[in-house]
Formats: structure tokens, sequence, C-alpha cells
């Protein structure tokens, strides 16, 4: 028999065993558990919450193991071992102590069924594929949703999405993505394609940059930067600042701004910006290898 300690911050029960006579173990050692009263249950969460008493954490979380096992039954045909389905939903249990504060007036057991299916929901998208099958909030949701609601294994048609999505309060188009990631098989990239052909993994493109072409695209970065800073030597010192601040910035600045700035008028500013672009352009056409600088009109 296996067992598996689990802990959450110095709080740790036996967990759950891989065979079915360990199960079978750990159910007993649920059964045997008392059920405890609101005095009581409210006493040892205030120990442990307060003192840190461990034996109280301990207490509490072996009265509830029958609420795991209950949960865990639930889920029994997502095609999972019942025994870790019931050592995730104990770990939930554990946070769920870990948390729980007697003061706010609710039993345990309202509180921490939420941890015990938030963490054998969380089991079950990680275990259902090698690929996440759920990557947002809402399709995590909708895993268990259609799990729940789908009468057979057969992919749903588009009136069927369309009619989900109103009930869910989604899209058509969301429905039919969880939908199919559910019933896709997952395949792995090292099998054969044909007899002798080699494996698929060879047939993918890289689809990343190579090292020339980065090479490539840093070179013309740099020369694009040294060819712009000897374009800005060639303007005026207002005519660098307006350039600079109208098209060089992170934030470009308004004509107004730049009026109110040198004192002068708004068409004054307008004007010293196209004899600076001008110039600009003059300098640039004077060189090749700055084509790609040129400023259109």
């Amino acid at each position: 028999m296996t067992n598996y300690p689990v802990a959450v911050s110095g709080l740790t029960e036996l967990a759950i065993v891989e065979d079915n006579h360990g199960l079978r173990k750990f159910w007993q050692h649920a059964m045997q558990a008392p059920i405890l009263s609101n005095e009581e249950e409210y006493q040892l969460a205030k120990n442990y919450r307060e003192r840190n008493d461990l034996e109280a954490a301990h207490k509490l979380v072996h009265s509830y193991l029958r609420l795991v096992l209950k949960t865990a039954r639930e889920y029994v045909n997502y095609r999972l071992s019942m025994a870790d389905l019931v050592q995730e939903g104990t770990v939930g249990l554990m946070h769920a102590v870990k948390k729980f504060d007697p003061e706010r007036g609710n039993r345990l057991s309202t509180y921490a069924i939420w941890w015990i299916r938030a963490a054998i929901h969380d089991f079950i998208l990680r275990s259902w594929r090698m690929v996440r099958i759920a990557t947002t909030q809402l399709k995590r949701q909708l895993f268990f949703k259609l799990r729940q609601t789908k009468s057979s294994l057969a992919p749903l048609t588009r009136d069927e999405a369309e009619e989900l999505a109103v009930k869910f309060r989604t899209d058509p188009d969301t429905i039919l993505d969880v939908d199919h990631r559910m019933g896709a098989a997952d395949a792995s990239l090292n099998q054969p394609v044909l007899e002798g052909a080699g494996e698929m993994i060879e047939f993918l493109v890289d689809e990343r940059p190579d090292q020339e072409y980065q090479l490539a695209n840093r070179q013309q970065e740099m020369l694009r930067t040294v060819m712009v800073q000897q374009g800005l030597d060639q303007l005026s010192a207002r005519e660098r600042v307006i350039i600079s601040r109208r098209f060089l910035a992170d934030r470009q600045e308004t004509l107004e701004n730049l009026a109110q700035q040198f004192a002068i008028s708004r068409e004054r500013v307008r004007q010293i910006e196209n004899r600076a672009m001008e110039k600009l352009r003059n300098f640039f056409l004077a060189r090749p290898e700055a084509s790609d600088l040129i400023l259109e009109s």
C-alpha cells in the first residue's frame, strides 16, 4: 500500500493510495471520523487560526473527509482514478481549513466545498489531455457544463452551439472550441508519418526567424539609428526639438503645445516642421543606404 502525505503550511494529513484496497482503507478512516457540532468546529477552527494548533486542524480535516469522498464520486465519469480525485479533493479541503475564518458564522462544510471542487476541477483539466484543454476561466467553466449537458460524445452542431451559447451566456464559437478540445485526442509528434518516412515532428516548419535574418535586422536597425541621428545633426536646435517631440517621442506633442513652449504661433511651428522635414528628406536622398528612411510628402 502506497501512502501519499500531503502538506499545506504545516498541516499534514495522510492522503490516498493508488489501489482499491488503499481506497477502502481511506473510506473506513473517513467514516470513523466524528461529526463535529457547531461549537466543537468553531473552537477547533479558532484554536488553529489563533494558536496554529495543528492537532485542531487535523481534527477538522479528518471530520470532513466524508465530504471529499462524496464530492469526488461526482466526477468518476471523467475516466480518472478515484484515488487521485480523492487525493486532490483532500488537498482542497486542507487549503480550506487553513483559510477558514470561524468568526464569519459559516460552517466549514459550506466554505470547504468550493475549495474541494476547485482542486478536483484543476486536476481534471490538467489530466484530461497532454495539451491544456481550457486556457481561460470561461472555458474551464464551459468544460464542466458541457460534460454535464451533452447526452452523447458526438460533436455539437452549429445550431446546438447557438442554443447552448444563449444558455451559458457566451458565443457559439467558444462553445464549439471547447467541445472540439473535449473530443480531440492527443497525438504524438514522434509518431511515424509513413513507414520509413520519418516522424511527424520532422515535417514541422520552424517559423522562428533564423540567426542570419535576426543579425541582418539588428544591423539594419543600428544603421537606421545612426542615419537618423546624422540627419538630426543637420537641423538647427529648434528644428531638432520640434522634430524629436513631434515624431520620435513616445508621446507626440501637438503643434499647439510646441507653439506655447517656443512662444510662437501654431502656424510658425508648422512651417519650421515642414522645413526640417525637407532638410531630412534631402539628406536621406543623398545616401542610398538610407533609402528606407526617405520621408514621403
